[in-house]
């Protein structure tokens, strides 16, 4: 075969860095930050929530106040290895227009595969679960509840779950005829060029945060967030900004991805191989985490939206 048609051997950076999943992208991140490990299993410190005590009022002179004794938790943490290969013979190669557009291909593939494990292991813990059941006519007053369980969590309110899930949610408010006229006018407006931005999937997140008091509307892919046991769940939580990879050592936040760094640098190894053995271009993607909860309690679930 013509050597023009294989690609070349070794670790592609440049094919890590490929996006692989628009326009909603992957959601995970947002919700659990990335916490870089040079080790692949090792035993974690974080905070949890201390039980306000009572402040004392009559305190003897010379003893000192009540206390309570304030501590980290701990648990382990294991990254396991995520991987996928594809395949892509020289004869396709040339049908795709070169080496160059094939391996971008053969990357996206491979990556996509591996993004997805990891984002189907995020919405598995956050939407395992279920606390409620969804009704629009009491969603205002569930959603209260919501955020005065999770309160005392670090962290902006989000809402989380699949694109399909929130414009079924949206419909069932509209359709509600105690509080239909109510949420529609958060998205819809006194003229008809207005109205019609009201028509957007971004109209309906931004109206539905306002209209439940939580500081954002993440929506994640279908094919992810709202496949099998997770379809028609959403859950309200409180989520860490990522700022500090540390902070679950001093703030009571939901959770980490811990992620091992093969080079202490970099979380993926992606490589092409062109095989002339087999007569074939071969396309690798590595990936090693471990999606851990350290605070059950910051987020709360609510399925039932059909």
């Amino acid at each position: 075969m013509n050597d023009a048609y294989y690609t070349e051997t070794g670790e592609r950076p440049d094919l890590a860095a490929i996006e692989v999943n628009p326009p909603e992208g992957y959601i995970g991140s947002k919700i659990l930050p990335t916490v870089p490990v040079s080790e692949k299993s090792g035993t974690i410190y974080y905070a949890t929530i201390t039980a306000d005590g009572v402040a004392e009022t009559d305190r003897a002179v010379g003893v000192g106040p009540d206390s309570a004794q304030i501590a980290d938790s701990s648990t382990t943490m294991t990254c396991a290895e995520a991987s996928r290969r594809g395949k892509i013979s020289p004869d396709e190669v040339k049908t795709m227009g070169g080496i160059e557009k094939a391996d971008v291909v053969g990357a996206k593939y491979v990556k996509r595969s591996v993004m997805n494990a990891l984002e189907a292991a995020i919405a598995a813990e956050i939407l395992g679960t279920a606390d409620d059941s969804f009704d629009p006519a009491k969603l205002m007053q569930d959603a209260q509840t919501a955020l005065n369980t999770i309160r005392r969590y670090e962290g902006r309110t989000s809402l989380i779950t699949s694109t399909m899930t929130l414009r079924k949610m949206v419909q069932a408010l509209l359709n509600d005829a105690q509080i239909g006229n109510v949420f529609s006018r958060t998205i819809s407006g006194s003229s008809p060029a207005v109205a019609a931005q009201g028509m957007s999937l971004k109209a309906w997140a931004d109206g539905l945060a306002m209209f439940l008091g939580v500081d954002e509307i993440l929506a994640g892919d279908d094919g992810i967030w709202n496949a099998g046991t997770l379809a028609g769940k959403f859950a309200i939580a409180k989520l860490d900004d990522g700022a500090d990879p540390l902070s679950h050592k001093w703030k009571p936040v939901l959770g980490k991805v811990f992620q091992f760094l093969p080079d202490g640098t970099n979380p993926w190894v992606i490589q092409s191989i062109g095989s002339r053995e087999n007569v074939n271009n071969l396309y690798d993607a590595y990936l090693w985490y471990d999606v851990v909860i350290l605070n059950a309690p910051a987020v709360y679930v609510f399925d039932g939206v059909a």
